[in-house]
């Protein structure tokens, strides 16, 4: 026969499991939610830094650039696939031995200063790449100078230009989407067994 005590105790258990239920609930979808905020955010953040690094148009930060090495010529002091960053220095602070990004008609290039001459008021830069064996046929002012390489990060700019790839990108994507998907579905086992610990805990106080 149940008591009047009993039905307390029974009443009081369903009103734990009930608080406990809707605050696993909540918590549950609370941290969803950040998880999938920091799924959108890195990958807006990985767009960003491709288009950053890929535009047309640069984009000047604190008066610094960067831009990916996709050939071997400055090897082995900067290797293909790394970032350098480039600061525009004064014309009289360029020396023999900088190495400098350059427009050289269409293209980007980042070459070692080898000589310096002045013709005609202007100094003019001849240019070699260190892995190269002949220096550049055609030499450099100062108007197409982008910067002097300040830093180099490596190997980063190969997983740029990876990401390029649609496929790849969706696929780093969807990977980083499962890991935070295992990430909450192993936090609600632990939570799940941590209230019953606690629903077991007050059972036995009542």
């Amino acid at each position: 026969m149940i008591t009047k005590h009993d039905r307390k105790k029974i009443s009081a258990t369903q009103k734990i499991i009930q608080n406990n239920t809707k605050s696993k609930s909540k918590t549950r979808t609370s941290k969803l939610i950040i998880d999938i905020i920091l799924v959108i955010l890195i990958y807006n953040m990985l767009l960003v830094g491709i288009s950053c690094i890929n535009k047309i148009e640069e984009i000047t930060i604190f008066g610094c650039k960067a831009y990916v090495i996709t050939t071997n010529s400055m090897e082995p002091n900067i290797k293909d696939g790394d970032i350098i960053i480039v600061k525009k220095d004064k014309e009289e602070n360029l020396q023999k031995g900088d190495i400098i990004t350059f427009q050289n008609k269409s293209s980007i290039v980042t070459h070692r200063i080898t000589n310096i001459e002045e013709k005609d008021g202007k100094k003019e830069y001849t240019t070699k790449g260190d892995n190269n064996t002949i220096e550049d046929l055609e030499t450099v002012t100062y108007e197409k100078i982008k910067g002097k390489v300040i830093l180099k990060v490596p190997i980063l700019g190969k997983l740029i230009i990876l990401l390029e790839n649609q496929i790849v990108f969706l696929l780093i994507i969807l990977i980083i989407l499962i890991l935070v998907f295992w990430k909450v579905k192993i936090q609600e086992k632990k939570e799940i067994r941590r209230e019953k610990k606690k629903i077991e805990e007050k059972k036995q106080q009542l």
